[in-house]
């Protein structure tokens, strides 16, 4: 496990799914942990501390940062799905899925990338998007379009910011059995065939991500940036046919 001791590390979507597996990773390596989610949530042993925000609104995220000091580093992972194909969809949802998971990011990044500027530290940022925010799918485009704009800020970010010492990367999960991905446990041949598409042929569980992030913030990827890095079973290094498997 990638030492973090002595980091403070801001985590959304920290109530449930991949946000919550980084809180209890990032507690076992030694960090400092600012647990945030749009519910409330049972309170951390000290020196963690649970917060209310909601990323897709400026002055929720605002208010999170609002005396805050000695910030390390910060995990979008705060996330919602939207399912419908573009002939379906509804422009509120639309909004919606963006806001949350592409504009939250942006927020809480540009909030907490001025934070460590202003006190001069080096940081890094790991942002959550999706093996679909690498490569198209049928079907949910709303959420597809949300991290493929995520893949891309990642980039952006990592170039508006490297010369200053903050890196930011991003993962990419395939199918990973969280609260999100719960509704897939009861779709019979159609989960079958969704598993059958990631080359390890099973689902991935948010621990799998959540050691992968924390090794991004920590020194031991003190080289690492601008990458989006897949953590997908193999979904998106290839897709062979069922009959072959």
């Amino acid at each position: 496990m990638s030492s973090l001791q002595n980091k403070t590390i801001l985590v959304t979507g920290a109530a449930s799914g991949i946000g919550a597996a980084v809180v209890e990773e990032l507690i076992s390596a030694g960090a400092s942990v600012l647990a945030a989610d749009l519910a409330e949530a049972d309170d951390l042993p000290a020196p963690h501390h649970r917060l209310v925000v909601d990323v897709s609104n400026e002055a929720s995220v605002e208010q999170v940062f609002e005396g805050l000091t000695g910030l390390d580093g910060l995990v979008n992972a705060a996330g919602i799905t939207g399912i419908g194909p573009i002939q379906d969809l509804d422009t509120e949802q639309w909004q919606k899925v963006l806001g949350v998971n592409l504009t939250g990011t942006m927020l809480m990044s540009r909030y907490a990338t001025g934070l460590m500027l202003r006190d001069g530290r080096a940081g890094s940022i790991v942002n959550v998007s999706s093996a679909y925010g690498l490569t198209g799918g049928p079907g949910n485009v709303a959420y597809n379009v949300s991290k493929s704009g995520v893949a891309q800020l990642t980039r952006c970010m990592a170039a508006d910011l490297g010369a200053k010492n903050i890196r930011v990367n991003a993962v990419c999960p395939g199918y990973i059995e969280t609260p999100m991905t719960d509704m897939l446990k009861h779709a019979g041949a159609f989960r079958d065939q969704f598993v059958a598409m990631h080359l390890l042929q099973r689902p991935g569980l948010p621990g799998e991500v959540a050691k992968v992030i924390c090794f991004l913030l920590s020194d031991d990827a003190s080289y690492i940036s601008g990458v989006n890095l897949p953590v997908d079973g193999g979904f998106t290094a290839a897709h062979v046919p069922q009959g072959n498997l």
